[in-house]
């Protein structure tokens, strides 16, 4: 449930106050579609249409470094929370495998010390209903990046969170959606050669 708003409150050693405050949050941008010059380069690029899986390990395009410089996108680190704030996606939330910018449909949460990919995947995800609840009141689809930097969250203390380690429970749950996808890709190369 959503904090009171106040500066940070804390119970033994856990701490609550906004997201904002605690890590860095980017909104995506789009380089112009109508120049070629921005297009095409070495640069990852998603849409909000990616963000759909559990993990994003390929770009849905890429950019040159013109066409970073000249747009307002901003290049999200491996290991970002991102999520979609308008659309068919509203709510979804995805980690990031790679460097990559994004557009204006996607905000990214930015992991740091105190706040591991894995807890801000669990804590946004778990509490991303309530959010876009709170702010379209079941209207306007759509929330933006204030929405979640002033959305409280608890930050628990570097112990309690080292004791659980949620980093190996997600490579393991990394590794079986691995396999899954290897034994789909088997599976349509057994089809083909039994129908071909």
């Amino acid at each position: 449930m959503q904090a009171p708003p106040s500066s940070h409150q804390k119970s033994g050693k856990w701490e609550m106050g906004k997201l904002g405050d605690y890590v860095r949050i980017e909104l995506g941008g789009t380089p112009n579609t109508a120049k070629s010059e921005y297009w095409g380069g070495d640069i990852a690029w998603i849409n909000s249409g990616e963000i759909n899986k559990f993990r994003i390990v390929k770009p849905t395009k890429t950019i040159t470094k013109l066409g970073f410089e000249k747009s307002n996108t901003k290049l999200l680190p491996k290991g970002s929370v991102v999520i979609a704030i308008t659309g068919a996606t509203l709510g979804q939330v995805s980690l990031l495998e790679i460097d990559s910018c994004a557009n204006q449909s996607v905000v990214g949460v930015i992991p740091n010390d105190d706040f591991s990919s894995e807890f801000l995947y669990l804590w946004i995800k778990f509490n991303i209903d309530e959010i876009i609840l709170n702010q379209t009141g079941g209207a306007q689809q759509h929330i933006n990046k204030n929405d979640i930097a002033n959305y409280h969250i608890i930050k628990p203390d570097k112990e309690s969170l080292a004791s659980v380690n949620l980093k190996t429970y997600f490579e393991k749950i990394s590794h079986n959606a691995k396999q899954i996808r290897n034994l789909q890709a088997m599976r349509g190369m057994l089809l083909k050669a039994i129908f071909a």
